[in-house]
């Protein structure tokens, strides 16, 4: 049987990506009563609150990947139901100090559409992070993207976009949109940070390509944009955040994710499609 996870993510200091698909329909109730015996309480309750029974169990599905995810990815043996989480001002969720001590790992997580994307990394003593923000994003055609210019992007942004032609526009608009979540969602401060205080340069963008693995085997390959310029805007000023990478990628032709790392060393992406079945039979075998 083909290991469900390739040991090429398990190496610290390389950024693991898993794109977990959302099939709430698939989900059988023995797979929900095994992931409520994970979640203490607090969780509970937040599940039950979701009206919809799809919504709901997307949120279970949610909790359900991450805690089984980082006890895959985890170089110690920690059950599900064992990790701790504490969350920032804005409800950024991260390990407790004892368990992110313990293990070294950062992680952050996104979900759209039917689409779920946890980001995993470990430290080394050459890789230092502290913040780590990831966003997966469907490319809404319905969505009018002009209004939305003026009040979130700069003018620099605004300006390149705008001279694309018109079918590139608006998939420059999701690069940039999935971009500013992903960093807003590193620095923990959501819209408390204004979208217009800093902005992407692609100006010396590099396409690379991203192996996605299942089980294993390699079963598609990405497309992965590096070399993007971040820049932060103060007042007048302009200044590059050069101790940060971004990057972005297609998972398909209606979903997009970008990451954002605070640090400017060279690290290693993996990718991996986790399907819920195959990650609890191999929580079952540890």
């Amino acid at each position: 049987m083909s290991p469900v996870i390739s040991s090429q993510s398990l190496n610290l200091g390389k950024l693991s990506l898993f794109f977990c698909p959302l099939e709430h329909e698939l989900l059988t109730s023995e797979q929900a009563d095994s992931i409520r015996r994970w979640l203490p309480e607090d969780e509970l309750t937040k599940v039950s609150r979701y009206i919809q029974l799809s919504a709901r169990d997307k949120s279970l599905m949610v909790r359900g990947f991450l805690r089984g995810i980082l006890s895959l990815v985890a170089k110690e043996a920690v059950s599900p139901a064992d990790w701790r989480f504490e969350y920032g001002k804005q409800g950024k969720p991260k390990l407790v100090s004892e368990q992110q001590a313990q293990t070294g790992l950062l992680f952050n997580i996104s979900h759209s559409g039917d689409w779920l994307l946890v980001a995993v990394m470990g430290e080394t003593e050459h890789h230092h992070i502290s913040e780590l923000g990831v966003d997966i994003e469907r490319c809404r055609q319905r969505t009018n993207i002009y209004p939305i210019l003026n009040h979130y992007f700069t003018h620099e942004e605004s300006e390149a976009l705008l001279a694309l032609s018109d079918d590139k526009q608006r998939e420059r608009f999701f690069d940039l949109w999935a971009l500013k979540e992903s960093y807003i969602k590193a620095k923990g401060l959501g819209l408390a940070l204004s979208l217009k205080s800093f902005s992407f340069d692609f100006c010396a963008i590099k396409q690379q390509k991203l192996d996605l693995f299942e089980k294993g085997s390699r079963i598609d390959v990405l497309p992965l944009f590096e070399n993007i310029q971040l820049k932060l805007h103060r007042e007048e000023s302009v200044t590059l955040a050069d101790t940060w990478s971004v990057l972005f990628g297609k998972l398909n032709e209606e979903y997009r994710f970008a990451v954002s790392v605070d640090t400017n060393l060279r690290f290693g992406v993996y990718a991996q499609k986790m399907e819920l079945t195959a990650l609890l039979t191999a929580l079952e075998s540890m």
